[in-house]
């Protein structure tokens, strides 16, 4: 039986992206591992009940060789649901570059999206 899944994503600055979903989504930090640099290599964040990972492009590749390339593309989009999508639309809006401006979609609901730091776009709906 499958219970969980969470997002790791690979980033060139675990802080820098930490901050982002800190600062702007309001994310805490449930635990984060330096490397050998003392740099952050790898942080769990979470917010009610949502869980992401974000682990540096070097220990990534360390532990999945096939993961190696020259640039991190982006290549996907995570879909977040709010109780309120107009509150969090205000709220984002300043502190997050729009990807796509509050609308209804086809399937009757209303969303936006913004970019996060990496480029990553989160699409938050209701």
């Amino acid at each position: 039986m499958y219970q969980t899944i969470t997002t790791n994503i690979m980033v060139n600055d675990v802080k820098e992206t930490v901050d982002f979903y800190h600062e702007v989504l309001e994310f805490e930090v449930v635990c984060s591992v330096p490397g050998s640099d003392e740099a952050l290599q790898f942080a769990i964040l979470q917010k009610d009940q949502i869980s992401l990972m974000v682990q540096s492009k070097k220990s990534l590749i360390e532990e999945y060789e096939s993961l190696a390339t020259d640039h991190i593309h982006t290549c996907f989009t995570l879909f977040i649901t709010v109780d309120d999508v107009k509150e969090e639309y205000e709220q984002l809006r300043r502190k997050a570059t729009l990807a796509k401006e509050l609308h209804e979609t086809f399937y009757g609901k209303q969303e936006f999206a913004v970019f996060d730091n990496n480029g990553n776009i989160l699409t938050i709906s209701c």
